[in-house]
């Protein structure tokens, strides 16, 4: 039974391997190139905060439970491992290959040219002022060393005795110096601007080694729900408890000894299987935000457009005419900030309403928010305070918000918040009015630029008065009956699919064509597996587009003969969830903020709704369709 399921982190591995390889795709400019060996660092860094360290937590408890696929906790991390120790090599193979093509355009990446620029100047003006390097001794233990931050470990020798000293690189200093004659353009890293001066440094010594080092920290937030009185106050304190995390793995690279490697897996208590050896850098996140203004080594600039039909003076006149369907980037997300910046001008707007997830820090749709509130009308905004990473964020947006007068609410402890819902309330002609959007994307200005996402705008009043219910639900933590057109999680959509997907066997049992395409960011449950799997033997043809992971595996004799899965990683994050169902050839499509996921279906409040305007569900069918063709990324 095990081998029917693919396990996730190795799923999720391959699919950060694809981010990988787009950066030696000859269609990806060569400057784009480096943004993607900085996702795939960054992606690789995640993994270890948040899926290695739970790894390990269950081996510390003792718990070797199998997972879907059939691997214990123990075994997952030697996989890990070893899947992590071939794409390591394949990394540094490709930046050296995108390091030397850059060459040819006189791009310097990591240079050493130290003499043909001030970096003297730099190092002693900016840099050592920042620095503190602290020598090991019974006065001077060993250092408190945070999350990601590089480190520069030197063992030292004078007249009488060797030391071990380290230097914590603050993460204040600007991970990399651009420097330009008519030669070229020259990029020095820090640390390389560091270790060249270790010996003004360490003047009167001797330096017998010297390497890099940097540790990653379990960054889970871990609270027990029935303990938590004050869920804004937990999540402030809990960011603290992330900083001192309990180390998850080491990386290191230079002139190291064993017994120095030895010392640091020691002091962090890190084993063999923790410990990651690097050649060329350490942390390739920086490349994303080399910023070069060569125009022939970048993406064209992507031309925006705003649809024809849409009165952008006037979103609301618009609305009462049609439906509004948005595919972000290619459509300008403007249009979403620019109808709460009307409805935060109009008279006739009385409440606005909305989930927050994940809001850029200079938001202009949160501001007028904040204008409405100042003005009398009624905000009311549900936070997700555990959206990761984002916590720190959110709670600042929290803050100004109540101070401007909005309602603001947290949602549930025991639920994260991952519907994307606005809901805007006009009196109009003595009556009041809803007008709604739902979303399968954040209310971010600068990941709407980098994602492709679906909105979805309308006056229906069904919807309207079922977003109404969303957000007496968030609130009041009282679940409505009669949902006519939103089915919500965690109780509804699980049982929804479940149903739909029933009904496409039911056809295909039939003889009828029977087909489902599923395009999501990931796939990973047992039971709606076994349920495709199901369709599959009945003669359901059955394509998914995963962008991420999945527990589906395509093509097995007799189980799952009749479904593709394919993954697209191209210059845009894919993330919207859109669903096709034939049915009988009366075909539905549904959009959905929720993955085919145990902590979507079942641990978040999501939303899934079907799209029924005849010329919007025809473009959503046309998106699909070219997901399927995709021969190329």
């Amino acid at each position: 039974m095990n081998n029917l399921f693919f396990n996730r982190e190795l799923s999720w591995l391959s699919f950060n391997e694809r981010v990988l390889f787009e950066a030696e795709d000859n269609d990806v400019p060569l400057l784009e190139k480096l943004k993607f060996l900085g996702i795939f660092t960054s992606n690789l860094d995640e993994f270890f905060m948040i899926r290695v360290a739970g790894i390990k937590d269950q081996i510390k408890s003792d718990l070797q439970k199998p997972d879907l696929s059939g691997l214990t906790p123990t075994e997952q991390l030697k996989k890990i491992n070893k899947k992590i120790c071939k794409l390591l090599p394949e990394l540094e193979r490709i930046y050296q290959a995108v390091s030397d093509e850059l060459m040819k355009h006189k791009i310097f990446l990591k240079s050493k040219n130290f003499d043909q620029f001030p970096i003297d100047s730099l190092f002693f003006n900016e840099i050592l002022p920042q620095i503190s390097p602290i020598t090991i001794s019974p006065s001077n233990p060993f250092p408190f060393i945070h999350n990601l931050g590089l480190n520069i470990f030197s063992k030292i020798k004078n007249s009488s005795d060797s030391y071990n000293s380290i230097i914590i690189i603050p993460n204040s200093i600007k991970r990399f110096y651009t420097f330009q004659d008519e030669s070229g353009i020259y990029i020095f890293l820090l640390e390389d601007i560091i270790s060249h001066f270790l010996q003004y440094i360490y003047k009167d010594s001797e330096l017998m080694e010297n390497f890099i080092f940097r540790i990653t920290r379990n960054a889970d937030l871990n609270f027990n729900n029935d303990e938590v009185e004050d869920l804004y106050n937990e999540i402030k304190s809990s960011l603290n408890k992330r900083i001192i995390g309990e180390p998850v793995r080491i990386e290191i690279m230079g002139n190291f000894s064993e017994d120095s490697k030895h010392l640091l897996q020691s002091y962090f208590r890190l084993d063999e299987i923790d410990t990651y050896k690097n050649n060329q850098i350490i942390d390739y996140k920086f490349l994303i935000s080399i910023d070069l203004n060569i125009p022939q080594l970048k993406y064209k600039k992507l031309v925006q457009h705003i649809p024809n039909y849409i009165e952008k003076e006037n979103i609301f006149k618009t609305l009462k005419k049609r439906d509004i369907l948005l595919i972000r980037p290619y459509n300008e997300f403007y249009i979403i900030s620019n109808l709460v910046s009307q409805a935060a001008e109009d008279p006739e707007v009385i409440a606005i309403k909305m989930t927050l997830y994940r809001a850029n820090r200079d938001s202009s749709i949160l501001k007028p928010l904040e204008k409405a509130a100042l003005a009398g009308k009624h905000v009311c905004v549900v936070i997700e305070l555990k959206a990761r990473f984002d916590e720190e964020r959110n709670l600042e947006w929290a803050e100004r918000l109540e101070k401007a007068g909005c309602i603001v609410t947290y949602g549930f402890v025991d639920l994260k918040i991952h519907a994307k819902a606005l809901l805007i309330v006009r009196r109009e002609n003595n009556r009041i009015v809803r007008y709604t959007h739902l979303s399968t994307g954040n209310y971010n200005e600068i990941t709407a630029n980098l994602y492709t996402d679906i909105d979805f705008l309308t006056s229906d009043e069904v919807i309207g008065n079922d977003t109404v219910k969303l957000f007496n639900y968030l609130m009041s933590y009282s679940d409505p009956f009669g949902w006519e057109k939103l089915v919500t999680a965690p109780k509804y959509i699980r049982n929804k699919l479940i149903k739909l997907i029933d009904n496409e066997i039911s056809y295909a049992k039939k003889g009828k064509p029977a087909r489902i395409i599923a395009k999501l960011n990931s796939l990973y449950d047992k039971e709606l597996t076994l349920k495709l799997y199901e369709a599959s033997q009945s003669g359901v043809k059955i394509d998914l587009i995963i962008r991420g992971i999945t527990s589906v595996i395509p093509g097995l004799k007799g189980i799952s003969d009749n479904i593709t899965i394919k993954s697209i990683i191209g210059r845009f994050l894919e993330h919207p969830r859109v669903i096709y169902f034939q049915n009988g050839g009366n075909y539905s499509i549904y959009l959905s903020t929720a993955d085919w996921m145990v902590r979507n279906l079942d641990r978040r409040v999501e939303i899934l709704f079907e799209i029924e305007d005849p010329e919007n569900k025809k473009l959503l069918l046309d998106y699909l369709m070219l997901n399927i063709k995709d021969n190329q990324k």
